[in-house]
């Protein structure tokens, strides 16, 4: 068999905090699959498993993993497990919600045999998911019983973090977060419910806004001028000495505050209208809205319709949802992670987006977008999923709220951001709130 590199396994089941510690894994510089699924499955056979999925990474977590800890530890000597555990209450509630018989049906052969496996049903059933995990624990207790410096029993919900799992895998502990992926209760939000936030704020700013609006293409006029009772409330806002961007910035703020808060009232908001608190609070974070009221405010002044309201969700320093949507334009463009990025006009149906990249040219300030604080960025950024754009465009360091929203919609639609020195992932929410500059990229597969 010849020299086998060890790996880090994460043999914990599905809803136990798998995705927390691939993500944790990923940021201590190991090369992680999380969940590489399986198409095929016969227990105890390691050619159920994709070995070149398994070779190209040091680390693997979930399904099928946890179903081929003895066979792995076989193949791969010295290589080290994580068993990652949850409360059976709390784990119960999450596979309640996640393997129902919608997602049974959804399941392929080979994932429907690996659940009748490990709990006697590919269905939730409370009784037998119960059973199947205290079997699965308490066999992978057995089998290292002799060998404990090999495994490490991590509960992140219960706040085990960097602590335990850095002496384990030799690696330094951050100065970031340990990650709280896919938490049940914010990772459930419904991306329209966000939408609404938006043009809610979208709303406030019409209001102080003197250029043309786009109608639904069913409107015998494309474009129309303002309302006169918008017209109205602006003259009033210019006699009390608020007719500017700042005083529709405000007015939208205030909504948006007020919806994040419905939405999830534990997630801290972070935008350029309100001080933000010290790093040394905020670098614990594991969730924060980050949120532009007014993206383009010299595009509102000057009375073009090139800005926008940016609502984006980070967890973990990654942008999971993203909203940027343009209310003089009519335009919503909204992502959330895994589900796919979309495009949706006034009175239309969303259009799911997809890459236009050309082929891959080399970045150069030629290829650079710099537009100050004049037009939206996040604009920009979501129209690159609507031409063809060279692959390597750079789009210069601004704010952290101004290029989140459009981030998310961009990895959802498989285009990646990436920052233009060091070619990494950009962590959101850092020290200087600011982030850039970016390099466009094809996204790369996992």
């Amino acid at each position: 068999m010849g020299n086998v590199r060890t790996k880090i396994f994460g043999i914990g089941l599905s809803k136990t905090g798998t995705s927390s510690l691939a993500q944790a894994l990923e940021r201590l510089g190991f090369k992680t699959r999380d969940c590489m699924g399986a198409t095929r499955y016969i227990p105890g056979d390691l050619s159920s498993i994709d070995m070149d999925t398994v070779l190209a990474h040091d680390a693997l977590t979930d399904t099928p993993i946890p179903s081929f800890y003895r066979e792995l530890d076989q193949r791969f000597p010295g290589s080290r497990f994580i068993l990652t555990v949850r409360d059976q209450e709390g784990w119960l509630k999450s596979c309640k919600k996640q393997f129902n018989e919608r997602s049974a049906a959804a399941q392929n052969e080979a994932h429907r045999q690996i659940f009748e496996d490990l709990y006697g049903t590919n269905i939730f059933d409370e009784r037998r998911f119960a059973s199947g995990y205290e079997r699965f624990v308490n066999g992978v207790f057995e089998y290292f019983k002799h060998r404990p410096q090999d495994l490490l029993v991590l509960d992140v919900a219960r706040g085990d973090g960097w602590e335990k799992l850095c002496p384990f895998v030799e690696r330094p502990v951050p100065d970031v977060p340990f990650p709280k992926a896919n938490v049940t209760k914010i990772r459930w939000m419904s991306i329209e419910d966000l939408v609404a936030v938006a043009e809610a704020a979208g709303r406030e700013l019409l209001k102080r806004y003197r250029g043309k609006i786009a109608l639904p293409t069913s409107s015998k006029a494309a474009r129309r001028p303002l309302e006169p009772m918008a017209l109205l409330d602006r003259a009033l806002q210019a006699a009390l000495g608020r007719d500017a961007p700042g005083a529709a910035a405000q007015a939208a703020h205030k909504v948006i505050v007020a919806g994040l808060k419905k939405l999830n009232s534990d997630i801290p908001i972070l935008s350029p209208l309100e001080e933000p608190a010290t790093y040394s609070e905020r670098k614990h974070w594991n969730h924060v809205w980050l949120v532009d009221p007014l993206d383009g405010r010299q595009a509102l002044t000057a009375a073009e319709d090139d800005f926008s309201v940016n609502l984006a969700l980070i967890e973990d320093g990654r942008p999971i949802y993203g909203v940027v949507h343009a209310p003089a334009k009519g335009v919503t463009y909204f992502a959330r992670a895994g589900k796919g990025a979309f495009r949706r006009g006034v009175g239309g149906t969303a259009i799911r987006l997809a890459p236009q990249l050309s082929e891959a040219a080399e970045a150069s300030p030629a290829n650079s977008v710099a537009d100050g604080d004049g037009a939206s960025r996040g604009l920009a950024m979501c129209r690159l999923l609507e031409r063809s754009a060279a692959d390597g465009l750079i789009f210069s360091a601004t704010s952290e709220w101004r290029m989140a929203a459009a981030h998310a919609v961009l990895r959802a639609a498989d285009i990646d951001a990436v920052d233009g020195a060091s070619g990494q992932q950009p962590a959101y929410n850092s020290e200087r709130l600011s982030v850039g500059p970016l390099r466009v990229r094809a996204k790369e597969p996992a």
